[in-house]
């Protein structure tokens, strides 16, 4: 087995490497964004109703940042676009760390937060573009390594700098912000020609009409709205219930668990790649459903934190399977030229159902429990991944 357990990762081009490290790199400096309610609330002395509004604002205002970025993904270029936005991010929170405070401060996170939203769509279409089909699911698998290896020591980091030293919690954020994309500028070329001239093409389809034409990546998209909305409450329900569950020590438990859940991440992303690698990436998505579905009736029934902690691992099967998967699924089978926006379209999605989960939970729980709550959710994955798998069942017919 050790042969093979980063053998997925062997022969893929030399700029997906190159990414992979501005991946690891930027997310080792992401400080500002898990820690903003506290630095709204304990820091700028904010009320909770006026951060609730601002953390609104923030999340209402990428919405169409993301938009926007899939499109200019489409017309100027992946990589500039890419450049641009964390670029501006970075300046942004720059600024912040060295003369900002009060309300200045939260316009100017905002805005950075947005210009980060409007470059993200460029980043996995940039990669789609530097690789083959056959190797998108490897490279993919590659930058959501990244991403964790950066952010395994990033949150204890940005606690203690939280404490005494809130303006270098925005300067280093942006310092690694700046490293990573000289790595991309330097060492990243941009495949993607921007079409010719309006007299010389045929006009440019819309998102609506390219989403027509490939019902497939509709449907995908959407089935993703519904596990995006149960993933979201292991943020939200796991740690209410931890704190109701374990008292005093709530905080401190769920805090080891989503260190389990970083560590599983690190440990078996490359051997889970390896085993799934030929699945076909709608029965690798419904895989990763069965392993949340049990994870959330394990959550439901409850038990002792060691209990708790088989499930964490069990949940993180199921990120793993299905975040290894989505980007190369929507590359493949997605139009080169609408890419950009087509991930613009599933940035904005799946953020909503985020913000849904928590906000429909919330309620939820007001009048029912949380066993309730985790069979709810359990019952809406498990037609999730029912629906993937009907739709991988028409896919191949058609």
């Amino acid at each position: 087995m050790k042969k093979h357990y980063f053998s997925a990762y062997a022969g893929l081009p030399r700029q997906v490497y190159s990414l992979f490290a501005a991946r690891m790199v930027n997310s080792m400096g992401y400080f500002v964004s898990p820690l903003l309610t506290l630095i709204l609330t304990q820091k700028l002395g904010m009320g909770k109703a006026d951060a609730g509004a601002a953390v609104a604002l923030l999340i209402l205002t990428q919405a169409p940042c993301v938009i926007l970025g899939g499109r200019l993904a489409d017309t100027i270029g992946r990589k500039k676009t890419l450049l641009i936005g964390n670029l501006a991010g970075a300046s942004l929170y720059l600024t912040c760390g060295l003369c900002l405070t009060g309300r200045p401060m939260v316009l100017c996170i905002i805005l950075a937060a947005d210009c980060t939203a409007l470059a993200a769509p460029a980043f996995d279409t940039l990669l789609a573009d530097l690789t083959r089909p056959e190797e998108r699911q490897s490279a993919y698998s590659l930058l959501y390594l990244g991403i964790n290896i950066g952010m395994a020591a990033s949150p204890l980091l940005g606690g203690l700098l939280f404490r005494n030293h809130l303006p270098l919690l925005f300067i280093l954020d942006a310092a690694t912000t700046f490293a990573s994309m000289s790595i991309v500028a330097l060492n990243v070329p941009d495949p993607f020609s921007p079409a010719p001239a309006e007299a010389d093409r045929p006009p440019r389809l819309s998102l609506y009409a390219v989403l027509r034409q490939t019902p497939v990546v509709l449907g995908f998209l959407l089935l993703l709205f519904f596990y995006d909305f149960c993933y979201s409450q292991w943020n939200f329900m796991l740690p209410a219930q931890f704190g109701d569950q374990f008292f005093g020590d709530g905080a401190r438990l769920y805090s080891v668990l989503a260190s389990v859940n970083a560590v599983t991440v690190i440990v078996l992303t490359p051997l889970i790649t390896w085993l799934t690698r030929r699945l076909r990436p709608m029965q690798a998505v419904a895989l990763a459903g069965v392993f949340f579905l049990a994870s959330y009736l394990g959550f439901s029934a409850g038990g002792s934190f060691p209990v708790y902690f088989a499930l964490a691992v069990l949940f993180t099967l199921g990120e793993i399977c299905s975040a290894i998967q989505i980007g190369a699924f929507l590359s493949i089978r997605s139009p080169a030229e609408s890419l950009g926006r087509i991930n613009g379209f599933s940035n904005l999605l799946r953020g909503g159902a985020t913000a849904l989960g928590p906000l429909f939970m919330g309620r939820f729980l007001m009048v029912r429990s949380y066993s309730a709550g985790w069979l709810v959710t359990a019952g809406i994955m498990l037609a999730a991944l029912s629906g993937f798998l009907l739709l991988d069942r028409r896919d191949r017919r058609s």
